[in-house]
């Protein structure tokens, strides 16, 4: 499970991003697609870092969040 709800917005938006198949994502494509979403569900005009989306990325691919 994520911590939170940032962490819960961040991997359904980059889920979504990577479904599309006809696209290919950068890792600034992502970041702008997550700072988005956060806006638009929470209202938090933050910057992602790339740390953040490649951590996100990694905890995506192992077993950690089920």
């Amino acid at each position: 499970m994520p911590v939170n709800r940032n962490a819960l917005v961040r991997y359904r938006t980059i889920d979504k991003c990577l479904q599309n198949r006809r696209r290919k994502w950068t890792i600034e494509q992502l970041i702008e697609a997550c700072s988005l979403a956060l806006y638009e569900y929470e209202g938090i005009e933050k910057d992602i870092s790339l740390r953040t989306i490649r951590f996100d990325l990694n905890a995506m691919r192992s077993d950690k969040l089920g």
